[in-house]
């Protein structure tokens, strides 16, 4: 069709239109100079009716009709008022052009069924409609401005195959010529019939037109294919390493389909509950977005999925073969797959353990949950207890900081400054300074923070007051001369001050966490012991931190 005034149009209906990722529905096509005027549009269409659809060019249906209504017959006689939800018969509008006769500006919308179907939602702002994938990521499934809307392919054939209805597309194209054209053509293939003839131009400055009119028609596929439950598609499972040496790992599947378990099946496999072990930066990717929730073991991505694993072991997280395969979408399997460790003599924590095989309650062992749940318990005492919070609740857009609060996963500066900097956040910069002036009836202006800390110390009579106010002062100090500022001459004398080992920041953040947990639990016994003082200190103090 090269040679053909409009080839290049019929080489695009034929070969490209309605099989690209992303499938235009509807578009007006207009050039500035008025060589070229048209529009794609489009039609759901059952198939008792495909056949006749087909067997001319002319469209189906017009933009600005399918709205629900009633349709009058005569029976007998007798006039009979039938309301539809739609207007014509086995003919649906998957875009709709909404008019309001001039009252508001028109637009369009998509089909709602098709919306529903797949659960999407609007960005007002940039007219995009986004779905979810299985692992929760947002994926953009129709761009729809004034002149143009297009949908996904993949979605768009799902709700085809739920359907069971076929797709028209379909093209009108008038293209303008100022030498003179004549022709008239019949196009009938498998999937596409048009009409193509020509005219004198109505366009100013050419001499004729050739118009090409047609469908071109995209068959549904069967309802299994939809992937919409009950249909959905099958997960493929990720090889997991189980077994072996690092230059012979033993690898085997997830599928927990293909485990043995306590009930007889598959008894040559290895066990569901196998414990596979990865490297502690797998957690990076979940702790830098607030879309995932970390507690004391398990992991979670909100409306999406959820996953039992082991984050209490200090070099290592671990999670069971089978609870891989059943909770983890395909993609984070293949994520978690490239942090995959040899076991290696590793083994899943004491509190796993007691909590998995024993059915124990039994305390978490990693820093980060001893911590948020001394503080939470904490906060909510102390709040009780006074009226007040102790320390004030973070804004949204810091609350942040504390989800940030862990053991860290690699040795590196950054990160021991990164939660430096989020731990400062939520206990020292968050102390209700307003609060515990009136209750200390400290009228110094000048009494910030940690002093106000102190002189509460004091007042409670905690024991090791000093070293807690010396620790606290500490951890200002490495934040204000580390994280806040330039490195320099006075970070390194805070460091050295703290006994802090730049060679192993991981063991010795775990230690600032376990040195609160202390300090909180501290305060957590003046208020279980009814206002009176504090006599008993867990055995790890604060000594340490001068």
């Amino acid at each position: 069709m090269d040679k053909h005034p409009l080839g290049d149009f019929l080489d695009f209906v034929a070969n490209k239109h309605g099989e690209e990722n992303w499938v235009t529905v509807y578009k007006r096509i207009s050039q500035l100079d008025r060589s070229e005027d048209g529009s794609l549009y489009c039609a759901l269409v059952t198939n008792d009716k495909t056949e006749r659809a087909m067997g001319e060019a002319s469209w189906d249906l017009r933009l600005g009709s399918g709205g629900p209504g009633f349709v009058s017959t005569f029976d007998g006689g007798v006039e009979k008022n039938t309301y539809l939800p739609q207007s014509h018969d086995g003919f649906r509008h998957l875009v709709l052009y909404r008019d309001f006769h001039g009252r508001k500006d028109s637009y369009l919308e998509v089909l709602e069924e098709f919306r529903l179907i797949h659960n999407l939602y609007l960005d007002a702002k940039t007219g995009i409609y986004f779905g979810f994938d299985e692992s929760g990521d947002e994926v953009e499934v129709i761009r729809l401005s004034r002149d143009e809307v297009k949908i996904r392919r993949s979605y768009l054939r799902a709700f085809m195959a739920a359907t069971q209805m076929n797709l028209l597309l379909y093209f009108e194209l008038t293209r303008h010529f100022q030498a003179p054209h004549t022709t008239t053509d019949t196009i009938q293939l498998d999937n596409v019939r048009a009409s193509v003839y020509s005219g004198d131009s109505y366009a100013k400055g050419y001499t004729s037109f050739v118009r090409a009119l047609g469908k071109k028609l995209i068959r549904c596929e069967p309802v299994e294919r939809c992937g919409i439950w009950p249909f959905e598609r099958r997960t493929k499972h990720t090889d997991f390493i189980i077994g072996g040496d690092v230059d012979a790992p033993e690898l085997f599947t997830c599928d927990p389909d293909k485990l043995a378990n306590y009930f007889g099946a598959n008894p040559d496999a290895p066990h569901y509950l196998t414990p596979v072990f990865f490297k502690k930066e797998v957690m990076k990717k979940y702790y830098g977005s607030s879309d995932y929730e970390i507690r004391d073991g398990h992991l979670s991505r909100r409306g999406a999925w959820g996953l039992r694993f082991d984050n209490n072991s200090s070099g290592h997280v671990s999670v069971f073969l089978g609870d891989l395969g059943r909770d983890l979408p395909e993609k984070e399997q293949t994520y978690w797959r490239s942090f995959n460790l040899v076991p290696d003599g590793r083994t899943i924590s004491r509190t796993n353990y007691e909590r998995s095989f024993l059915g124990n309650f039994f305390d978490p062992q990693n820093p980060e949950h001893t911590f948020k749940h001394k503080f939470s318990q904490l906060q909510t005492e102390w709040a009780d207890e006074f009226g007040w919070p102790l320390f004030l609740p973070l804004t949204e857009r810091d609350e942040h900081f504390f989800s940030s609060i862990r053991s860290m996963l690699t040795n590196e500066q950054s990160e021991f400054d990164s939660l430096i900097l989020s731990i400062a956040k939520v206990t020292i910069d968050s102390v209700n300074v307003k609060a515990l002036r009136d209750y200390l009836q400290d009228r110094n202006a000048e009494s910030k923070s940690i002093v106000l800390l102190e002189g509460l110390f004091s007042k409670l009579n905690v024991p090791y007051a000093d070293d807690m106010a010396a620790f606290l002062r500490g951890v200002q100090s490495v934040r204000s001369t580390g994280v806040a500022h330039r490195k320099g001459t006075e970070y390194e004398k805070v460091i050295v001050k703290l006994n802090i080992d730049d060679e192993n920041y991981q063991a010795e953040f775990d230690q600032i966490l376990a040195k609160f947990v202390v300090l909180f639990d501290a305060l957590l016994q003046y208020l279980q012991s009814e206002g009176g003082s504090v006599n008993v200190l867990p055995d790890t103090h604060l000594q340490a931190s001068q």
